[in-house]
């Protein structure tokens, strides 16, 4: 266990301690009263305060017991990526819906606490605050970028409130959000160890390219995708080279990235930098061949503007097992469904299921439970069933929760293993080149 105790049981230890001292000083100042008359006194204030503490815990107990799970989400509905947070923050009040009409986990309904991320690591973090000390939540969604959820998954574990992610893919969070041995810390989006083994297939496999440079946007999750690319990448590495996303002219920066001549460029970005990028990339000649990140792989902000630049270039893209739940997700959803939104139903939902799994409504109990309802060992459950997997649960029986997004599949770092894919664009829009079973990464990363 964490040597800081949670703030929230911080704040309540102290108010009680300050009760009982108070409480000793009002006795103390009794007016004609001998020395023994005041230690009975003392005794029966002492017995009075005890018996009210018992109560008052009893009470909250039993309120505990009935009320509301506070939960959260810490998503992008303004910055960078606006553009997809209302869609997830959509698809988590979707699994709410389904939990809570299903009666909730231990017949106790969930309340969602949305907060905006901002984009930006300071926002998330004094969200997260917030909902910790106001809202007094056990487990959340979020954060979308992996620079925000990392500065929130290095204090997880002291709160003792699981943060499961549905977009942030950065490699450094696989060690991230750990109290002793238990791991506040999940995602359902895939880690970016995988997305950048299949960058250096492609590098190696599809242009043979003998030296690349590496460019990417100047954050965790551009930095360590680009370095597990470049590891995977058996050719000379000629430059790594990060980009700010609020510069408007990146001509400098293709310099650097072509100083060296190389025959290709990985690149790790997002849709609006890098349409202005491969612009000015296309307009300054510079040459050379492309292979992007999932986060570029938008048809209409960065494919369609582009097409005829981009023809015959290249994705690595996640492309996981269409389960049962797909499909009425995606009804449901509508024109709400938004990159990552499918990864936010399942985060929230998961959550939902270890709380039931455990008997238990905390963040402790989410962080040892949740892996056990993702695995494939027990009965399938899917998008919409919560009352049937706590039919199972109830009678003792294990359940895989196959989701929206993926089968999920956590590992002992509390994320999924996904089948990958190799897109090349063609003709406005991809085609899918191979794909890349689950098993091949298996003894990779953790299993």
């Amino acid at each position: 266990m964490s040597d800081r105790l949670p703030r929230r049981r911080y704040l309540k230890s102290v108010s009680v301690a300050s009760f009982i001292a108070l409480a000793g000083c009002a006795t103390d100042d009794g007016e004609g009263e001998g020395e023994g008359d005041g230690a009975e006194q003392a005794t029966e204030t002492e017995t009075g305060t005890a018996e009210a503490m018992d109560e008052t815990e009893a009470t909250e107990g039993d309120s505990e017991q009935q009320g509301a799970i506070q939960m959260g989400s810490i998503l992008p509905i303004t910055g960078s990526l606006e553009a997809y947070g209302s869609g997830m923050q959509a698809a988590v009040d979707l699994a709410v819906e389904d939990i809570n009409s299903a009666g909730g986990p231990l017949g106790r309904q969930i309340e969602i606490h949305h907060t905006d991320s901002q984009t930006r690591p300071e926002a998330g973090v004094n969200r997260f605050d917030s909902l910790v000390t106001e809202q007094e939540i056990i487990g959340f969604v979020g954060a979308a970028s992996s620079g925000v959820s990392t500065p929130i998954a290095e204090r997880v574990g002291d709160e003792a409130v699981m943060q499961v992610s549905n977009a942030s893919t950065s490699p450094v969070l696989a060690e991230l959000g750990y109290a002793d041995e238990t791991k506040f810390f999940g995602r359902t989006a895939p880690n970016d160890a995988q997305q950048g083994i299949v960058m250096g297939q492609v590098l190696n496999q599809y242009i043979e390219a003998e030296s690349a440079a590496f460019l990417y946007v100047d954050n965790p999750y551009g930095e360590g995708l680009a370095n597990t690319a470049s590891d995977a990448f058996d050719g000379e590495t000629t430059d790594m080279v990060g980009y700010a996303q609020d510069a408007a002219d990146y001509t400098s920066t293709l310099e650097q990235v072509f100083t060296g001549d190389p025959d290709a460029v990985g690149f790790v970005g997002y849709p609006g930098n890098g349409v202005t990028i491969m612009q000015q990339w296309a307009d300054g000649g510079f040459g050379g061949e492309w292979v992007f990140s999932e986060g570029l792989n938008s048809q209409s902000d960065f494919i369609e503007p582009l097409a005829d630049t981009l023809e015959g270039f290249y994705f690595a893209s996640p492309q996981p097992e269409e389960t049962d739940g797909v499909q009425r997700f995606e009804e449901r959803m509508g024109d709400r469904n938004a990159l990552f939104a499918p990864h936010a139903y399942d985060a929230l939902f998961l959550q939902a299921l270890a709380i039931h799994r455990a008997g238990e409504a905390s963040g402790r109990a989410i962080a040892e439970n949740i892996r056990a309802v993702s695995r494939s060992e027990g009965e399938t459950v899917t998008v919409g069933q919560f009352d049937r997997a706590k039919e199972l649960l109830d009678n003792d029986e294990a359940v895989n929760y196959e989701g929206a997004s993926s089968p999920v599949n956590m590992n002992e770092n509390l994320e999924p293993l996904n089948r990958f894919a190799i897109l090349q664009i063609q003709d406005g829009g991809t085609e899918t080149l191979e794909t890349i079973p689950r098993s091949e990464f298996e003894g990779v990363l953790s299993e």
